[in-house]
Parts: C-alpha cells; sequence; structure tokens
C-alpha cells in the first residue's frame, strides 16, 4: 500500500468517526458556539496584553509617568477579562466534553443491551468494559477543546502574525521558517502515533478481559493451587502492553522535545534580531518585548496543530472500536419494560429446529403443546438440549425452522416487553447483582410493595433468613450474591419469581442447590405458586417431577417419550432407567420399578434411537 493509498485510509477513518460523533456534537451546538466567542475574546486579549507589554515597557524607559500610571488600570481591567474569560470557558469546554461522553456511553449501553443473546455470548465482559472506561475517555482529540482548537489556532496564528509584520515584517517573517518542519513532522508522527494506538487499545482490552476471567474464577484458580501461573500469564500481557506504551510515551516525548527545540530557535532569533534593531533604533525595547511574547504564540499554534491531529488519530481508533459495536444489528428499537400480563397462556413448539451457528443440531423438528395451567416436565441427559428450549421460548434465540406460539400467535410477532413479561424464570445458577436484598427482589417487580415483598420472602422460605441479618432487607449480598448460601440465593431467586407473578414459571432446576428439608418446603411453595399457571419445569433429579401433569422425555433434541410419572416408571424406556439409576443411587427401593411390568433383557437391549422412538409413547 502506497504512503497516499494509507493517507487517504487515514483521512477515511477519521472522517467515519466525526460521522458518528456528529449528532452529538450538533446537540451541543449553543455550547460550542459559546466556545467560539471566546476563542474570539482570547485572541483579542492575547494581542491587547502584547501591546500593553510593549506599551508600560516604553513609557517606564521613557519616564512618561502619567502614561504608565493610565496604563496600570488597564493591565487589572485585562487581568480581571482573562480569569473570567478562563472561568467561563473551563464550564463550556467540561459541558461539550462530559455531555457528549455521556451521551455517547449510554447509546452504547443501550445498544448492548438491545444486542440478542446469540451476539453477546461472544462478547466479552472484560473487553466491554473497556469500551466504556477507555475508549470513551479516549474520544478527547476530536470533541470540547480539542474541535474548537482547530478553529482557534489558524485564527490567532494569522492575528499574531500579522500583528508582528506591524512591528516588524523581516523579524515576522523569520519566524515562518519553522512551519514546514512543524507539519511534515506533526503529519509523520501523527501516522505512527496512530498505529500504535491501535495496538495498544487492543492488548488493553485483552488484558482487560483477562483480567475479568481472573477475577471471577478466583475460587477456582485457588482450589487448583493455580495463583502464580495466572499471575505470570497476567505479567506477560501487561508487559507486553507495557512496552508498546513505553514506545508511544516515546514517540510523544519526540513531539515535546521538538516543539520545545523549535520554540528556543524562535525565541533566540527574534531576541537577536530584535536586540539588533533595537541598538539601531529601528524598533523600541517595549516593541522588541511584545515581539517576543508573541514569537511563543507564532508557534504553538503550529505545534498545536500537529498536536492536534495526533489527538484525532487516537480518538478515531476509540471512536472505530465503538463503531464496530454499534454496527452489530438489535433485536429491537426500544429497551424492554416490564408489565402485566393477564389470561392464560397456551405455549405451542411446531416443528422447531434450532442450532448454534455451524454446529449440530441441538433441536430437531420440536412439537409440544402447554395447555393454559400445565405443568409439563423436560428431563434428559446433559445436552439433551433441555434449556435451549427456554431460551426459544424467551426469545434469547430464534429457531431455523418452525415457529413457537404463546396463545396462538408467534412470538416473533410479539415484542420483547411482551414476551418476557409473561414469563418468570428460576434458573439453576442464581445471579444476583451488589446492592441490597431489597434491591434483588425489586428486580422481579421495581414498584413492589414491602408488603408484597415480605410476602414473596415468605413463600420462598427465606423470610426468617432475612429477619435475622442484622440490616434484615437492606443487608448488602455483596458481588453476585457472595454473602449468600447456594440454597439462599436459589430461594431468592423463587422469590423474585414469586413477585413476578407471571402467567408462564419456567423452572430451571428451581431446587437443585437446596438440602433436602429446605427442598421440601421451597417445593410446597412452588406448588403453590404454579397453581393455575403454565408451568414447564427441567429437571434431572425425576424426584422433582413426579407430580408433573406431562412429562417429556428428551434425547438430543428430540421427544423419544411423553406421559405422567407412574406410566413412564413402570414402561420400559429410557425414563425408567433414569429413575432407577437415581433411586438405586439414593440405595432406596422403588415401588415404582417394581410394580413395573417388562421385560429386563428387553429393558437393556432398548435403544432411545431406534424406530418410531422419536414421536414419543
Amino acid at each position: 500500500m502506497t504512503g497516499f493509498h494509507r493517507f487517504l485510509q487515514l483521512f477515511g477513518g477519521v472522517r467515519s468517526a466525526f460521522a458518528l460523533l456528529a449528532p452529538y456534537l450538533i446537540r451541543q451546538r449553543k455550547t460550542y458556539a459559546g466556545l467560539l466567542l471566546l476563542v474570539l475574546a482570547d485572541i483579542a486579549l492575547t494581542l491587547a496584553f502584547a501591546w500593553f507589554l510593549g506599551q508600560i515597557t516604553d513609557a517606564a524607559v521613557q519616564q512618561h509617568f502619567d502614561k504608565l500610571y493610565g496604563l496600570i488600570p488597564v493591565g487589572i481591567a485585562l487581568s480581571l477579562l482573562t480569569i473570567a474569560t478562563d472561568f467561563v470557558n473551563i464550564r463550556l469546554e467540561f459541558t461539550a466534553s462530559n455531555g457528549l461522553k455521556k451521551a455517547l456511553s449510554e447509546r452504547l449501553l443501550r445498544h448492548i443491551l438491545l444486542l440478542p443473546a446469540s451476539r453477546m455470548n461472544r462478547l466479552h465482559s472484560g473487553e466491554m468494559m473497556t469500551h466504556f472506561n477507555r475508549d470513551i475517555n479516549s474520544i478527547n482529540g476530536m470533541i470540547g477543546r480539542s474541535l474548537i482548537q482547530w478553529v482557534r489556532l489558524p485564527l490567532i496564528f494569522i492575528a499574531v502574525f500579522v500583528y508582528m509584520l506591524q512591528i516588524h515584517w523581516v523579524m515576522a517573517v523569520m519566524g515562518l521558517l519553522i512551519i514546514p518542519f512543524a507539519l511534515l513532522s506533526g503529519a509523520l508522527l501523527g501516522y505512527i502515533l496512530r498505529r500504535r494506538s491501535r495496538t495498544i487499545h487492543d492488548l488493553y482490552g485483552g488484558v482487560n478481559s483477562f483480567l475479568s476471567d481472573m477475577l471471577q474464577g478466583l475460587s477456582v484458580i485457588r482450589s487448583f493451587t493455580a495463583e502464580a501461573a495466572w499471575f505470570r500469564k497476567y505479567s506477560d500481557k501487561y508487559g507486553e502492553l507495557y512496552l508498546l506504551q513505553q514506545q508511544y510515551m516515546r514517540l510523544q516525548g519526540w513531539i515535546h522535545a521538538g516543539g520545545q527545540a523549535a520554540g528556543a530557535f524562535i525565541f533566540l532569533v527574534s531576541l537577536c534580531l530584535g536586540a539588533y534593531f533595537v541598538s539601531h533604533h529601528v524598533i523600541t525595547i517595549g516593541s522588541l518585548l511584545s515581539f517576543v511574547n508573541l514569537s511563543g504564540h507564532l508557534l504553538y499554534p503550529l505545534t498545536g496543530m500537529a498536536g492536534l491531529w495526533i489527538g484525532i488519530q487516537e480518538s478515531s481508533t476509540a471512536v472505530d472500536r465503538i463503531a464496530k459495536v454499534l454496527s452489530e444489528p438489535v433485536e429491537g428499537p426500544d429497551l424492554p419494560e416490564p408489565m402485566t400480563v393477564h389470561g392464560p397462556q397456551i405455549i405451542e413448539f411446531q416443528n422447531v429446529s434450532f442450532r448454534y451457528e455451524d454446529q449440530i443440531p441441538l433441536i430437531e423438528r420440536f412439537n409440544l403443546t402447554v395447555h393454559a395451567g400445565q405443568t409439563v416436565a423436560v428431563v434428559g441427559a446433559s445436552g439433551a438440549g433441555k434449556s435451549t428450549l427456554f431460551h426459544l421460548l424467551q426469545g434469547l434465540y430464534r429457531p431455523q425452522s418452525g415457529s413457537i406460539m404463546l396463545d396462538g400467535i408467534p412470538i416473533d410477532e410479539l415484542t420483547s416487553t411482551q414476551l418476557r413479561s409473561a414469563l418468570a424464570l428460576v434458573a439453576q445458577e442464581t445471579f444476583l447483582f451488589s446492592g441490597t436484598i431489597r434491591d434483588n427482589l425489586l428486580l422481579a417487580r421495581p414498584d413492589a410493595t414491602r408488603r408484597e415483598i415480605e410476602h414473596a420472602a415468605k413463600q420462598a422460605y427465606i423470610h426468617d433468613y432475612i429477619l435475622s441479618l442484622p440490616d434484615r432487607y437492606e443487608t448488602e449480598v455483596g458481588e453476585r450474591g457472595i454473602t449468600l448460601s447456594g440454597g439462599q440465593r436459589q430461594r431468592m431467586a423463587i422469590a423474585r419469581a414469586i413477585l413476578r407473578d407471571a402467567p408462564i414459571l419456567l423452572l430451571d432446576e428451581a431446587t437443585s442447590a437446596l438440602d433436602s428439608e429446605t427442598e421440601f418446603l421451597v417445593q410446597r411453595a412452588l406448588d403453590g405458586l404454579m397453581e393455575g399457571r403454565t408451568t414447564i419445569i427441567i429437571a434431572h433429579r425425576l424426584s422433582t417431577v413426579r407430580h408433573a401433569d406431562l412429562i417429556v422425555v428428551l434425547d438430543r433434541g428430540a421427544i423419544v417419550q411423553t406421559g405422567r410419572h407412574e406410566e413412564l416408571a413402570g414402561r420400559a424406556g429410557p425414563y425408567r432407567e433414569m429413575y432407577r439409576r437415581q433411586q438405586d443411587k439414593k440405595g432406596e427401593a422403588t415401588d415404582d420399578l417394581e410394580s413395573a411390568a417388562g421385560d429386563l433383557r428387553h429393558e437393556r437391549s432398548y435403544s432411545i434411537r431406534t424406530g418410531d422412538s422419536r414421536a414419543g409413547t
């Protein structure tokens, strides 16, 4: 790729970054208009101070005390005006920069919340955090003060140069010799820094992802005494990032040193030439001081423009990373809000087939009708597709073929709010957020009253435990609910489902983390909760689904048996095999097996993948 093509690519990246930020910049147009007015005031004050310095110096040298005394109030007034404009400028810059960052971070978070689950599962939380805590804070080169500087610096250069021409045109023209060097070095270093910046941003995201995994899995790392190995991995990853950051800062150091050298060159040239002209009475000492004072203002717009270009490269890299996330297709235009759903809910799976990307089918030609108020249990070996059915029913994934209906309406025609408000889920692994017990219960229904919260907790048999805590419902549960036991977290999840009061219950091993006594109590609560509601239960322990209206046995995404517990336990097939194994593990006799009729030899040779077993029995 030629240098010209690289430049076009670089310019295209900057243009696309500004296209993304343009709507937010337009919203802040009044703030930027105020900043532009302050730019004009700043230029006027810069020239006024140069004039004041020359005038007061000449008045002192020439002993014009009346003029000297008259200039003192002017100097005070200029100082006060400078202080006032600086104060207003800081306020407006904060509004322009941080207001835009706030709006962009909100858009990014909104977009992430609307991403389909299939995409979110491929995005790492550490990488997402990098977008918020680094990328958004790295766009300063394209907003706020940096954006205004693109107007301010050329204007101040022109104004200062015109003023210096009036003092002495030869000295002013000499100052222009530095322009080509400043612009060329700025463009070159800007290109190099952009490439370094992109690599640093990517490495930073990788380090964040690694650290997020490490902290979340710290208990596993400790159980395998892998602390030293993970520490070395982190040190290696951060070491690579550190070396790149060193190179990056070295380049920035060269830029700063180059600017200092150029400034020193202009200062010395101006001072030497000015001293010569003063000695020959061509200019006054006051004019020389004004010129030397302005010579810095002639240079820093040039070096500042180079710095701005470098800043734009860094910022456009960050914007590119954010733009990649924002370009992902979303589920819908609006964030789901909870709503109350009433009435019977009939669930129909009609010839549903599903696979994850290019994997083998996980659900294949699945047909099932769950009538309103019915309790259906789905059982089968791990990987049979049980949890996938829940994901499909919640609209987290879309089947490749077939349809899922709620009361005769395809769920594709329902909004996320309509669909998920009809469902209450108790998952196998309960996730609690940092905050209080009350905060976690209110997740189910933000407008729930204290009485309703406590009633739900009582039904889940967690209320008495909560009252035993020092802060009761205001007790902090810690990150991911670390201060609660597994059983207590599961009962919290059940309380949330009770509080949700949805017409459809999805129970994914809802009592798996409970001891026998607590499981019995919670099962009673669930029995009361399931009354009059459509319920689907995923279970590995068959003792929890004995009273289901219908048990569906899955194997590799297909139904191989259906029926009630008594008939399935008494019939040769996969359900009977699973039930016997579980009973044998407990060392208990099973009345169902003793009373079941069937040929044991046939049972041992039974294959769930032969004949027409997919149709169910």
